[in-house]
């Protein structure tokens, strides 16, 4: 239970840094150091992104940290963590949201497979 729930600490946190990043940019761009049009758009996107999946995944993590994880779930529960970190740098270090960044992708790619194995890993556990 407690690698899932460090996991959660690490999204939910994660999350709070993204949420703190879009007010900061949002300044600079309003002051005289300003910040550019699309890295606001890319830490509103960040936030965004992250706002879509993180609930989602520490629903999850602390549904089977209490379940007693297999060593595979929490390798899962690891992995998802790393990707949307991944993620947010990745979204964050883009010129533009059209222009990809490679730990965007690695990111995304990582995410979608970890989402996967969850869903599989719940149905697995609901015929056992």
């Amino acid at each position: 239970m407690t690698s899932m729930l460090a996991c959660s600490a690490a999204m939910v946190l994660l999350y709070a840094l993204l949420s703190v990043n879009v007010s900061r940019v949002r300044m600079l761009a309003a002051g005289r150091a300003g910040a550019t049009e699309d890295q606001v758009r890319n830490a509103i996107r960040a936030h965004g992104n992250a706002s879509e999946y993180i609930p989602l995944f520490v629903l999850l993590f602390i549904y089977l940290g209490s379940a007693s994880p297999t060593p595979f779930e929490l390798g899962v529960a690891i992995v998802a963590t790393v990707s949307r970190i991944l993620h947010a740098i990745g979204m964050l270090r883009s010129p533009s949201v059209m222009k990809r960044h490679p730990l965007r992708f690695w990111g995304a790619t990582g995410t979608y497979l970890c989402l996967f194995a969850l869903a599989f890993v719940l149905l697995r556990r609901t015929l056992v």
